[in-house]
């Protein structure tokens, strides 16, 4: 396959789940080349949170979003990483269009603090076996 049909194969992309930290630049070059996505899962990674509002505004098909266990980070890098305990009023309006909205950010939840020890990438053979598959988006959870 040539790299110019590339982007005309990848645009048909509905659905994607992503299993690592996720930052402004993949953010933006995600939405660059999968325009279309309806469903996007996130879980358990790392997420910035300009990252989140590029996905919120920019897929503008997005119907539904999994950002369970992740751990949200308020400031790009260089600035001191700061965890968000909880999404402010600006995230949760953006995510009032979506037809699923998911999203864990519990202290006492054990894929949380699981996400978090593992720095925001997880390292599933530590885990329960098929343990990926709860609270994913059913249609990735194969």
């Amino acid at each position: 396959m040539s790299l110019r049909k590339l982007p005309r194969v990848v645009k048909k992309f509905l659905s994607a789940r992503l299993l690592g930290p996720c930052d402004m630049l993949f953010a933006f070059t995600l939405v660059s080349f999968l325009p279309n996505l309806k469903v996007l899962s996130v879980r358990c990674t790392s997420l910035s949170k300009p990252a989140l509002v590029i996905f919120l505004e920019e897929l503008k098909k997005l119907k539904v979003l999994n950002i369970s266990h992740c751990i949200i980070t308020e400031n790009p890098p260089p600035a001191p990483m700061n965890i968000l305990t909880k999404l402010d009023e600006s995230i949760l309006e953006k995510t009032s269009r979506l037809d699923k909205f998911l999203t864990c950010m519990s202290d006492s939840c054990i894929m949380c603090l699981g996400t978090l020890n593992d720095e925001g990438l997880m390292w599933w053979y530590k885990y329960e076996e098929d343990i990926w598959k709860v609270d994913e988006v059913r249609s990735l959870a194969i």
